[in-house]
């Protein structure tokens, strides 16, 4: 259902499980500006064909994009996960449900691309180190121990998918210059071809 078509008296959380809660084309990524970037995505219950197919397409798009990491919310559906590879050698995977399990005390500073934020990058400051369960496409538990750039990697997605982005996680100072560039780039209607 795309957001033009949602009565808007109707809450996001109202549509239910598996909704995508804005019509976004294959292999286009939702920008800075667009609401659904802030909504918080539900826990996937169920464990089928769909979620295998919406995995495929984030796999897709992230590839084409020639990112790191693809949250659900990116392209339009409130599913909780993500689809990630930590260098571009290595193949595309995705996590399900995925949880912070322990954090680091020790904290790094990460500068930050994102898919949603054309080329503007932002610092932040975040655990070194976490661990994180989720499961697999097909319900199979998982656990995922990251620190550098995978820890800011996989807690980047997690924001996602809790409706945080980067900039909300930015010094006043980082977000302002931030904020600036992605103004003086523009948006074109929130969205942005992968390919």
């Amino acid at each position: 259902m795309g957001s033009a078509g949602r009565r808007p008296d109707v809450p996001l959380d109202a549509l239910g499980p598996g909704v995508c809660d804005v019509a976004v084309p294959d292999d286009q990524i939702l920008q800075w500006g667009s609401p659904v970037l802030y909504e918080r995505a539900r826990a996937v219950e169920v464990f089928d064909d769909l979620l295998r197919a919406q995995a495929t397409r984030l796999m897709r798009t992230l590839q084409a994009a020639g990112g790191a990491g693809l949250a659900a919310t990116q392209v339009g559906s409130l599913r909780r996960m993500f689809a990630f590879r930590l260098s571009p050698e290595q193949p595309i995977d995705v996590i399900v449900n995925p949880r912070i399990r322990r954090r680091s005390d020790e904290l790094s500073t990460f500068i930050e691309g994102c898919l949603s934020f054309n080329s503007v990058a932002v610092a932040v400051q975040r655990p070194h180190a976490v661990q994180v369960s989720g499961f697999d496409v097909d319900g199979n538990a998982r656990e995922l121990a990251c620190e550098g750039f995978a820890a800011s990697l996989v807690q980047h997605e997690i924001d996602h998918l809790d409706g945080i982005l980067t900039l909300q996680r930015a010094e006043p100072a980082e977000r302002y210059r931030a904020v600036t560039e992605l103004l003086a780039l523009g948006r074109d209607g929130a969205l942005q071809t992968a390919a």
